[in-house]
């Protein structure tokens, strides 16, 4: 089997070698993704993989159907870049990464959130510039004095629960599914009561049409002055717009995050915001 793959990094060229020495596939690599100016790329191969965060549209469906293509494989968890109706309809058949470690996700959350109760960009931006006194970043927080809501209580969420437990906080797990095995370091509750008391939230929830722009104007209007958002999960699950007005207002203290929608400048530019690549 010829297979292109789209998107390619230099991390994963010895993965790939490794897995073609094992099955005799025959695998192309292009530092691209897929799009409709690449997908005439595919045309002399049996089956694409990507990784991107930009969305596959409907017209490079059917220009793969015509090339024969059989399967698109994406090296990520979420396939909110598919269009799953078109590729159906063009008889493509998807797959998707089944897991990331839970806990390198967790981990990662957490470390951003040690960045920001101990105002670490803020005394970085303030040493570059010679300033080594404390009050150039302010005064810092410990976990074990936060209350935690964990929305969406998964693999990742749970993992991330039982860290912050461990720490001394206070854990509220929003989430449609209750796990009895979580309750030790969960407590389960609305999603209102959660923002109503919670100084961090955490999102860990997958992108659909329930969790599509959650964090919108009625949602910040629910939550303390103070408060601090993380987003490792979905970009569209937070609006944006009101993400920033937040932060404008002061009403959220900081932010991390490694997905957005869209790139947006102003991220970068606040001392209040950690924004990670994806």
């Amino acid at each position: 089997m010829k297979i292109l793959m789209y998107n390619t990094v230099s991390d994963e060229m010895p993965y790939v070698e490794k897995w073609t020495e094992k099955t005799g596939h025959e695998v192309v690599t292009i530092d691209q993704p897929l799009n409709e100016t690449t997908v005439d790329r595919a045309k002399v191969f049996d089956a694409i993989t990507t990784q991107q965060t930009t969305a596959i549209n409907a017209p490079v469906y059917a220009q793969l159907a015509q090339f024969n293509i059989k399967q698109i494989a994406i090296r990520q968890v979420g396939y909110d870049v598919l269009d799953l109706p078109e590729a159906f309809a063009h008889n493509i058949r998807l797959s998707n990464v089944a897991a990331y470690s839970p806990r390198a996700i967790a981990e990662y959350t957490l470390t951003q959130l040690f960045n920001l109760i101990r105002h670490n960009k803020k005394f970085d931006r303030a040493m570059n510039k010679g300033d080594y006194t404390w009050a150039a970043g302010g005064q810092a927080r410990e976990i074990h004095d936060l209350t935690v809501a964990v929305i969406g209580v998964g693999r990742i969420g749970t993992a991330l629960a039982e860290m912050l437990h461990a720490m001394g906080a206070t854990v509220l797990g929003v989430d449609p599914i209750y796990r009895a095995q979580n309750e030790p370091f969960v407590t389960y509750t609305t999603l209102d009561d959660a923002l109503s008391r919670a100084d961090v939230i955490s999102f860990h929830t997958p992108l659909n049409d329930e969790t599509r722009y959650m964090a919108d104007e009625n949602f910040f209007d629910k939550i303390q002055p103070g408060t601090i958002m993380l987003n490792f999960a979905r970009g569209e699950i937070v609006d944006m717009v009101e993400l920033e007005k937040a932060l404008e207002s002061k009403l959220l203290a900081g932010a991390a995050f490694d997905v957005t929608p869209n790139e947006n400048d102003f991220m970068n530019q606040k001392q209040d915001v950690t924004a990670l690549p994806a």
